[in-house]
């Protein structure tokens, strides 16, 4: 696994990373990764868009939205890199020693700290994809008839990120004992997952029709 932050890899090298048996990256970077690539995609329909803007307040807007998209970008590329040190931590917790009630006293306390930010991290990348959803639907009415499938890919990969990254916060969750903490995860992962869903939906019906409208019978 190359010893840089994941944004500095190249496409091969995660692949690889991924595809090891080493349990990082995993799942949790690979929402992240796709919450990028919707962010990028973001940034690609609104400068497509800017090009033909004449309009002050459109430019104004689309040069908002772009900024926004690159800094969401950046945003999945270290919440990519967070999870792979969280669960990093995991793995940390679990060998420690427990021979003594005291050492397991200790490692248990580390452990659910350690699951605690395992399901942290990616509840931050489901609630950032949420976050570009939101964005896409800020795009969507400046987005030129040529970029309507990018703007969908975005939005397909943003809801991707979100459910993919609300089922890593199951994994590290299934192991945390009952608490505030767990039932406040539980409400968030909930919203965040429904938030998302309902903003693809929104985003994609007036696009979805507009790109399948060769689909229609003569």
């Amino acid at each position: 696994m190359p010893d840089a932050p994941i944004g500095e890899w190249t496409v091969r090298q995660f692949l690889d990373a991924v595809a090891s048996d080493e349990p990082v990256p995993g799942g949790g970077a690979g929402a992240a990764l796709a919450g990028a690539g919707a962010a990028a995609l973001l940034h690609m329909v609104a400068s497509l868009a800017l090009r033909r803007a004449t309009d002050p307040a459109v430019v104004a807007s689309l040069t908002s939205h772009r900024g926004k998209a690159r800094a969401q970008e950046r945003q999945f590329l270290d919440l990519a890199d967070d999870d792979v040190a969280a669960y990093r931590g995991v793995m940390s917790a679990l060998a420690l020693p427990r021979a003594t009630p005291q050492e397991k006293a200790h490692r248990a306390a580390a452990l659910h700290q350690a699951l605690a930010r395992a399901a942290e991290v990616p509840l931050a990348t489901a609630r950032l994809a949420t976050d570009a959803l939101a964005l896409a639907s800020e795009v969507a009415p400046f987005c030129p008839p040529v970029a309507r499938s990018d703007l969908a890919t975005a939005v397909h990969l943003a809801r991707a990120a979100a459910e993919a990254a609300v089922a890593n916060v199951d994994a590290n969750a299934l192991s945390l004992d009952e608490s505030p903490f767990r039932r406040e995860l539980a409400h968030a992962r909930s919203e965040v997952s429904t938030a998302a869903r309902a903003q693809a939906e929104a985003v994609l019906a007036p696009l979805e029709a507009a790109l399948q409208a060769w689909l229609d019978p003569p």
